[in-house]
Formats: C-alpha cells, structure tokens, sequence
C-alpha cells in the first residue's frame, strides 16, 4: 500500500498510517505534513510556468509562409 492510498482510506489518522506501512509514527506525520503542504501551495512553479508559456502559432486553412504582409 502506498502512503496516498493509505491516506485515501484513513485521512490524516497517524497511528492507521503508520501500521498500514509498516512505519514509524512520526514518520507517518511527516508524510501528512509534507501532503497537507503540498496541497495548500497548490502548483508548482514550473507548472505554472509551463501553463504560461508561449505558444507557437496555429496554422490555418490557407496560410501561406511565403506570404507575410498581413502582419
């Protein structure tokens, strides 16, 4: 089992975690904290920034490279 599963079906209840595991108890809220955490801050940075990113340009139906005076 894994810590995400085991905290699926326990939620943040330490000692359930820990005998899940096979691990120590404050081992167990060390992974709860660093979950927890995890999800307040919400996305990383390089998330975000691959979100903003440029974009190439769509090409459409008839787009001519050699043609460029509309820009």
């Amino acid at each position: 089992m894994t810590f995400l599963e085991a905290y699926a079906k326990f939620g943040p209840d330490t000692m359930a975690i820990a005998e899940a595991l096979d691990i120590k108890e404050h081992e167990a809220d060390t992974l709860i904290n660093m979950k927890m955490n995890r999800d307040r801050l919400g996305p990383t940075v390089c998330q975000m920034a691959a979100l903003n990113a440029p974009r190439k340009p769509v090409r459409f139906a008839g787009y001519d490279e050699t043609e460029k005076s509309w820009w």
